[in-house]
């Protein structure tokens, strides 16, 4: 047909990366939910929900760096399918632990750590292998497919893990994740690149490697202008929304499990949307300082979650997931497009690390509020944040900026 022809999904190598990576997502979102009842059935609260995700993002964040030097090294194919091995083994061995009634919180903290340096490999070869599985031209619609696969496991994930914890039980939640890690970690080994891999680097270690890749980054002004913002973000955001919101949602909403997995959901619909809309904007429009713009506006639609009811929560919560979903698709896509492949790796790592950077201080600082202090004043000062960064970014970046030559302009290291 000439409709699937025009597609990505035509591309064998696309569409095993994105069935794989769909799986192994939704098999997150489950994870997700599970988490949380698993907590409050070992009699945790909200510091507890902190915790555990704190020894999930602390660990990733150690490791991006070393991640994104490694996928530059050799390619992100091995080490997708190599670290989705290894979070099957890690979720297998909590999954047994459950069944024989033996977790602590302290194991779970050092599952989680363990699954957490996997993620700090993993997430840099994720963001790194689409130029090299799709052609340039097809790069945006990949981009918004790619980032599209994280929310939709917030979309499917929550409302159907918290039926399924209704009905058979958290256990049963794991056991579906472990599952699509091994799916993924299978479709991975199979993903051929069809480009060349780039430039070996002599007389390189791994560290200088990691000293260029700052260095590269902040040398180019609308790099680390963005980077700082989304550090920003992920500080002002991930906090409330992992953390305060499913106990908000539980004690000021009143909601059971299954309309929980639909208010944890709401974020994850809104970004599906927003990344099918980016595609039909004009090109002028998809630009860095728009990124700026639509900080802002996340910002103040996310003021409206402090408003304690249900309807009003979940339509703010689809609002900025919208907005999201467009800025991410943005970003990424501008990056991709005007890093040479051979930086693009270690500056993937480093995106990653401002988005992940700030997050343990803001599970953490997430987790006092919900013991210590209004649960809507951690959704109002998310929004002061986020208007705050957006403000600064629409401030210091120019309406016709030419990113492509000032990031040129960085010399080469593959000589």
């Amino acid at each position: 047909m000439k409709i699937f022809k025009n597609s990505l999904l035509s591309n064998k190598n696309f569409s095993l990366f994105f069935f794989g990576q769909s799986l192994s997502t939704i098999g997150d979102g489950f994870k997700q939910m599970a988490i949380i009842y698993l907590i409050f059935k070992m009699g945790g609260g909200g510091m507890e929900i902190a915790l555990s995700q704190f020894f999930l993002m602390g660990p990733r964040i150690l490791v991006l760096l070393l991640g994104g030097v490694l996928v530059d090294r050799i390619n992100a194919k091995p080490v997708i399918w190599a670290t989705d091995l290894f979070r099957f083994m890690i979720t297998t061995i909590l999954v047994v632990c459950i069944m024989l009634d033996s977790l602590s919180f302290p194991f779970l903290y050092i599952l989680l750590s363990l699954s957490g340096v996997a993620s700090g490999f993993f997430y840099p070869a994720f963001n790194s292998i689409v130029p090299s599985i799709v052609e340039e031209k097809d790069l945006e619609r990949a981009n918004a497919g790619v980032q599209s696969i994280s929310q939709i496991s917030m979309f499917i994930g929550p409302p159907l893990a918290g039926l399924l914890i209704d009905y058979s039980g958290v256990i049963v939640i794991f056991i579906v994740n472990a599952l699509s890690y091994l799916i993924a970690s299978l479709t991975g080994l199979f993903i051929k690149i069809n480009k060349k891999a780039p430039p070996k680097m002599k007389g390189s270690s791994i560290l200088k490697d990691v000293s260029e890749g700052f260095q590269q980054v902040w040398s180019v002004k609308w790099l680390r202008t963005i980077l700082f913002v989304d550090l920003v973000g992920g500080f002002a955001v991930v906090g409330p929304l992992q953390v305060i919101l499913p106990v908000y949602s539980k004690g000021d909403l009143g909601v059971g499990s299954s309309e929980l997995g639909i208010v944890m959901a709401a974020f994850g619909i809104g970004s599906i949307i927003g990344m099918f809309i980016v595609s039909k904007l004009k090109t002028k429009y998809k630009t860095i300082r728009s990124y700026y713009f639509l900080e802002i506006f996340q910002g103040v639609i996310l003021f409206l979650i402090a408003i304690p009811s249900l309807w009003v929560v979940l339509l703010a919560l689809c609002i900025v997931g919208i907005l999201n979903g467009i800025s991410g698709v943005i970003m990424t896509s501008q990056i991709q497009a005007n890093v040479p492949m051979n930086r693009l790796g270690r500056t993937m790592s480093i995106v990653a690390l401002a988005s992940f950077g700030a997050v343990p201080v803001s599970l953490l600082f997430s987790g006092w509020i919900s013991e210590n202090a209004p649960l809507a004043a951690g959704f109002v000062l998310a929004s002061v944040l986020l208007v705050i960064s957006g403000s600064f970014g629409v401030s210091v970046s120019k309406k016709h900026s030419k990113i492509k030559s000032e990031t040129s302009s960085v010399p080469n290291d593959s000589k």
